[in-house]
């Protein structure tokens, strides 16, 4: 099945069965194989193309259709398809309101903290631990008291086409966080994770600044030296002897892919730390839902199932994947949805059974005239026939979550 795609739209684990030029100007002998390196599509890139053809039957789709049930259930996302319904009353979109503007505020300041940080650790040339520490206590602060699904959704919201490495650093830090608490971290451990992932990407104050963080493709040579950042953000960790090893692996593996694609080439991937598999899930993530490199900019409904995808073809630890997507489901709250009645509404609860079937506040008939008072609905737990079902995600921007409330 030949699917046409613009060339923005492709990634690793896609297989293209089609190139959009005549065989004497393409950059591959042939027009059909799998994607594996970044450097097949920077090729492609180079050569003019525009469009390719991909077959989503052999790779990759471009994440607009929903994770298998039956793949769920094999990985443990899917526990029964006779689940009773959720206990606990979903929360009133006032509320979820409420929470995520906490949320934000607490990302704008965090986000200053971060920046003071990154300032000097870029004039100096040196991560002192002390100001570090501070930062992470902050975070730390607001991942344990604040939403899971609030602070998630105020890291990724309006984030398309930021090319900020603070902001990157920040996202990538609380949604690390948030994994590690749910694997049980201890207070030790979890700032441990934390430390490495706001200091992940550090190697890369050491280049140009058109290097720090892009939204636009990077060359062949510059993608050559983008990829030594690991290495020379390691060295820069090791410089500070009061950080603790795991800092300096995570710096150094978080590229390191567990099928061998990665980058350095010469670290095994089987011998990498379960905490930097960890910053490559919520570093993957970030560059998803901003557009790195020159990618399209993802939903965070599709950057998710782009992640599981990724974690079955061995490009990601799909066992950390599963445990990421059971903390923010398949439709994240806050995610303004379609259903096939044409309704429209938003996530508020997720149901852990069953996560394509979350409870959904319904704002919009099907007609597009809005409900006097929202209609609450478990997926999971219907009576009428034919049974509502999620179509499409409309947006997960918060413009659409205060407009639900």
């Amino acid at each position: 099945m030949r699917k046409p795609i613009p060339l923005r739209q492709l990634r690793i684990g896609m297989y293209v069965a089609g190139i959009d030029c005549s065989w004497f100007r393409s950059p591959f002998l042939k027009h059909r194989f799998l994607v594996t390196t970044e450097e097949q599509i920077d090729r492609l890139r180079r050569s003019n193309i525009h469009t390719v053809d991909i077959d989503p039957s052999k790779g990759l789709d471009t994440t607009s259709l929903p994770i298998a049930e039956d793949t769920l259930r094999g990985i443990g996302l899917l526990t029964s398809a006779q689940t009773p319904p959720i206990q606990e009353a979903p929360r009133s979109l006032e509320l979820l309101a409420q929470e995520l503007t906490v949320a934000r505020d607490a990302r704008e300041k965090l986000a200053q903290s971060i920046k003071a940080v990154f300032n000097e650790i870029s004039k100096t040339g040196v991560a002192r631990p002390e100001p570090v520490d501070e930062a992470v206590q902050e975070i730390t602060i607001v991942t344990r008291t604040l939403s899971t699904h609030a602070t998630f959704m105020a890291m990724s919201y309006g984030r398309e086409l930021d090319a900020s490495l603070n902001n990157h650093s920040l996202a990538v830090c609380t949604m690390a966080m948030i994994i590690g608490q749910a694997l049980g971290y201890d207070l030790i451990k979890l700032r441990e994770l934390a430390t490495g992932a706001l200091l992940h990407d550090i190697g890369l104050l050491q280049f140009p600044p058109h290097l720090l963080r892009t939204s636009t493709p990077l060359s062949g040579e510059d993608r050559s030296t983008f990829h030594h950042h690991p290495r020379l953000g390691a060295i820069a960790i090791e410089a500070q002897r009061e950080f603790p090893q795991i800092v300096r692996r995570i710096a150094a593996e978080h590229h390191v892919t567990p099928d061998g694609q990665g980058y350095p080439p010469e670290t095994s991937a089987s011998s990498t730390a379960e905490e930097s598999r960890i910053v490559m899930i919520a570093d993957r993530y970030d560059e998803l839902v901003t557009g790195f490199g020159g990618l399209q900019p993802l939903s965070s409904h599709a950057a998710i199932q782009q992640l599981f995808q990724e974690g079955e073809f061995g490009r990601l630890d799909l066992g950390l994947v599963s445990q990421f997507i059971k903390l923010v489901g398949i439709y994240p709250i806050y995610s303004f949805v379609e259903l096939n009645t044409s309704e429209r509404g938003m996530i508020t609860t997720i149901n852990p059974a069953t996560l394509h079937q979350p409870i959904v506040a319904l704002t919009y008939d099907e007609t597009g005239s809005p409900y006097q008072n929202p209609l609450t609905v478990d997926l999971s737990n219907q009576s009428e026939s034919p049974s509502r079902s999620i179509t499409r995600v409309v947006t997960s921007e918060q413009e659409d979550a205060s407009r639900a409330a």
